[in-house]
């Protein structure tokens, strides 16, 4: 009987604790799973591609105008992007720095991956 409470309590104390961690999908799940897959796979192509315009720079292939023009396009594409995701989700507006944290978090992971 002991044993039984005692697993009880702890079912409980763990849902507690990883209830927080569910939030963001349960607010997702109510705002519309669809677009906010659209909206986040669209922002991976952007940071994709922004990744490969810049390697395409290191090896020659963009000239520096055309990469500054390229550049600032996938810049402002992405804020777009990570603006509507901020709205849908809730939370505060996008920024340049944000925009640079997840073109290096996505750096990150890439040499990670290789």
């Amino acid at each position: 009987m002991i044993a039984a409470l005692a697993a009880v309590a702890f079912a409980g104390l763990a849902l507690w604790i990883l209830g927080p961690l569910r939030a963001p999908s349960r607010r997702m799940e109510r705002e519309g799973d669809g677009r906010w897959k659209e909206l986040v796979d669209a922002k991976h192509a952007v940071y994709r591609s922004i990744l490969d315009l810049e390697f395409d720079r290191a090896v020659g292939k963009v000239s520096e105008e055309d990469y500054s023009v390229l550049r600032r396009q996938q810049e402002a594409e992405a804020l777009a992007l990570l603006t509507e995701m901020d709205a849908l989700a809730s939370t505060s507006e996008a920024s340049p720095d944000t925009l640079e944290a997840e073109i290096a978090a996505a750096r990150e992971r890439l040499r990670s991956s290789s």
